[in-house]
């Protein structure tokens, strides 16, 4: 008979005892222990709820839930419960004594790992006791409980302190039980293996025993563990993760400082997920490939999963079954490694990202993937996930900003390696300008860029928009060349598949969007050029920037305003890179239409914040401001929009303070009479302080004399005070102090402190 809740099963299975002694129970199936034996017999079973047995080790496990109403174990509570003296007397006879329980005992951890830590009691005492509450505890320890400070630290070093949260216990063990048990959902299958020990006490309890005493219940060791088939399917995801991945990169491939940084990390990290974050296209993938191939070298198992091409799922079961596994991921990768080191790699995880709307609600069901995570101590994660989403979606954000989480910064490619690139394409790297080398600093432009190497006029290009236009050029004219007696329709396969993505709000599609107008074969055309990608029976689009490239493309020509295409939906996140790539598009090809499409979605009431803030930060990330823009964003701020202090620090850019110095904008606030055309002046130098303070010091200049009239800039240039980096502006004011038209000494002193070559200010 299966176990069941409730009942019986509730007696000692679901009690914390229970489920601290499943989870060795547990161990013993895995492996990892050789027995379990509950309430064991003569002097070993003093302080003891249960014995572990490990070759010729033995530890013992003493289990309290918590005493009254008390949130914390003090030292004094734990010698009056007989806890500190049972640990003496295992450690004593050589046995490592662990102390389990539902709430902290601060103290005696901290002084327990500094113990283990030390060589010597000298070495402990004078530095490993580093506060005051650990030389107390320890002299309590010294003194009223053991009577001397050798036998207290001997004790310390064999003892081991944990509270590990019941609801994480119990996690933890469903997921063991879902690795090694069947006949029984997981979280049954647990208790049921702890409700064993109440009557088999003093009986040692090998995976032999376990598993005939299981076998009454319906259960039945799952065989996983070194399974042929599983492993065989955990090699075939990563193959596919790798080949899906291989489409993306430069060849030959750039070698990443930060991918040894990252198989560093994870030759250290246990537990907690690292991050990798970069910008879309910046080479996060290659960082992951150049990782992934020196660990799986190592030996270490590795199951990678790139989750924008994964239709939604609502647990880490249904995750696993996306790519063909009947478990969850973890416990796949488990079965394995078979407790040794492994890496489960969770690759575009801004595909679940709130900001980007692919499938935001299943971002829960990676978070209980990490918490499985924590049943198998050498199993690490990766998370791969861009910037724009780590920063803007809360949930992604406090993941990253976890204590003790890791993060490896994916930057742009340096010179050297740009130039080494373009050489070896067989271009002239002499030939970049400034903005090129720029855009080359994203490998996924690269990449482009080598598809058109062979042409010309390959260098030609001043846009990543450009970058675009010359690959679907090149992808275009090779798939005629390669079917010529019947073209493939290139630009139709493109716009059904951009369309249906765009209607589903997924990167993938079925293949039978293809079957309207028998486009299947012109697709594989396609697959054979690099720029589908068939995943099973699912299609993609070998970057999801060249979806955002193609739709936008497509879009431009339907006749339909943004605020159109806005209004026909819900506004769902998902349009967010949408409307982005299609602004792309219009400042490059209708300027005029450009400006009036932004100024309508930024006026119009209907249109969703978070579509706006889209555009904003568009405009705010703009090079180049044009002096339509400027015309167009001071209509903007005249029609006093809810969001105009937005406005405002959408300028505060070192691009935006040119473009308005340059027709003279910032020059005639200064001069106005109007203290709010000061702020305005105030709000648009602001973003290129630090960059552009001699220029910032010449347009003050002429009022440093009038402090009365013009109160904000001194104020402004005190309270942001990294202008001290121009000796010109620290000059002058210097000068205006002087002169006394500036009164807040405390700030001009402010100034000096932080002037780090100018202390004198006289």
């Amino acid at each position: 008979m299966s176990p069941r809740s409730g009942g019986e099963a509730a007696k000692f299975g679901e009690r914390y005892e229970g489920r601290w002694t499943a989870r060795h129970l547990l161990y013993v199936l895995l492996g990892d222990v050789d027995s379990v034996t509950v309430e064991d017999v003569g002097e070993i079973s003093l302080g003891a709820e249960f014995t572990v047995r490990r070759g010729d080790k033995v530890g013992i496990h003493q289990v309290k839930r918590q005493i009254g109403e008390a949130n914390e174990w003090e030292l004094h509570v734990l010698k009056a419960n007989g806890l500190l003296a049972a640990a003496q007397h295992h450690v004593s006879r050589g046995r490592q004594f662990w102390f389990v329980s539902t709430i902290p005992a601060a103290v005696l951890n901290s002084v327990a790992d500094a113990a283990r830590r030390s060589p010597d009691l000298q070495s402990f005492v004078e530095h490993m006791l580093t506060s005051q509450r650990l030389r107390t505890g320890f002299d309590y320890l010294s003194g009223k409980a053991y009577g001397s400070a050798e036998k207290a630290w001997r004790t310390l070093q064999g003892l081991e302190v944990l509270w590990p949260d019941e609801r994480d216990l119990t996690r933890m063990n469903a997921v063991l039980a879902g690795l090694l048990l069947e006949g029984a959902a997981p979280e049954l299958a647990a208790v049921g293996l702890g409700n064993l020990v109440k009557d088999h006490l003093r009986t040692p309890l090998d995976a032999h025993k376990l598993t005939e005493l299981l076998e009454p219940f319906g259960l039945r060791p799952k065989r996983l563990l070194g399974n042929p088939t599983i492993r065989q399917s955990v090699s075939t995801i990563l193959t596919s993760w790798k080949e899906s991945v291989e489409r993306e990169l430069l060849q030959p491939a750039i070698p990443r400082a930060e991918a040894r940084d990252l198989v560093d990390q994870l030759q250290d990290s246990r537990g907690l997920p690292l991050f990798v974050i970069g910008s879309g296209g910046g080479g996060k993938s290659a960082v992951l490939y150049q990782a992934v191939d020196r660990i799986e070298a190592d030996g270490w198992p590795v199951l990678a999963l790139r989750l924008d091409r994964i239709e939604p799922f609502s647990s880490t079961t249904e995750l696993g079954q996306r790519r063909n596994l009947d478990v969850s991921p973890v416990t796949a990768l488990a079965a394995v490694a078979q407790g040794g080191p492994s890496v489960l790699v969770i690759d575009q995880l801004d595909a679940l990202s709130l900001a980007s709307g692919r499938m935001p609600a299943t971002f829960d069901v990676i978070i209980e993937l990490l918490r499985e995570v924590r049943a198998f101590p050498e199993m690490r994660v990766v998370l791969a996930c861009r910037e724009f989403d780590a920063k803007n979606d809360h949930r992604i954000r406090a993941l990253a900003a976890t204590e003790g989480v890791g993060r490896i910064q994916v930057t742009g490619l340096s010179d050297e390696q740009v130039d080494e690139a373009v050489r070896s394409m067989g271009l002239g790297a002499d030939r970049l300008s400034d903005k090129q080398r720029d855009l080359l600093r994203t490998p996924l432009h690269l990449v482009l860029l080598q598809t058109v190497a062979d042409q010309p006029n390959a260098l030609s290009f001043t846009t990543s928009r450009q970058l675009f236009d010359t690959y679907w050029d090149r992808k275009e004219q090779d798939s005629q060349q390669q079917r010529p007696a019947n073209p493939p329709r290139f630009a139709t396969v493109v716009g059904a598949m951009a369309e249906v993505m765009s209607e589903r709000q997924r990167l993938v599609v079925p293949e039978s969007v293809l079957d309207a107008d028998d486009l299947h074969s012109d697709a594989v055309v396609l697959i054979s050029q690099g720029v589908l990608v068939l995943d099973g029976r699912r299609l993609a689009f070998f970057h999801e920037a060249f979806f955002d490239y193609a739709f936008a493309r497509r879009w431009i020509n339907r006749g339909q305003s943004l605020v159109e295409f806005l209004h026909a939906g819900e506004q769902e996140l998902f349009r967010r890179g949408q409307v982005r790539q299609i602004l792309v598009h219009l400042r490059d090809e209708e300027p005029e239409r450009y400006v009036s499409e932004v100024e309508a979605v930024l006026s119009d009431p209907a249109v969703r914040f978070h579509i706006k803030d889209t555009v904003l930060a568009f405009l705010q990330a703009l090079t180049g401001p044009t002096a339509a823009e400027w015309q167009m964003m001071a209509r903007l701020v005249a029609r006093a929009l809810p969001f105009a202090d937005r406005l405002w620090v959408t300028m505060r850019t070192v691009p935006w303070f040119e473009c308005l110095d340059a027709e003279g904008v910032i020059a005639g606030w200064l001069a106005s009479r109007n203290p709010a055309d000061h702020a305005h002046a105030i709000e648009v130098m602001l973003g290129a302080a630090s960059e552009r303070a001699d220029r910032m010091a010449e347009l003050l200049a002429p009022y440093a004399g009038h402090a009365a009239d013009y109160p904000a800039w001194l104020s402004w240039i005190t309270r942001f005070g990294n202008l001290h980096k121009s000796r010109a502006l620290f000059e002058l004011v210097r000068a205006a102090i002087r002169r006394g038209d500036y009164q807040d000494i405390e700030h001009a002193l402010w100034i000096a402190a932080h002037g780090p070559r100018h202390r004198q200010v006289g």
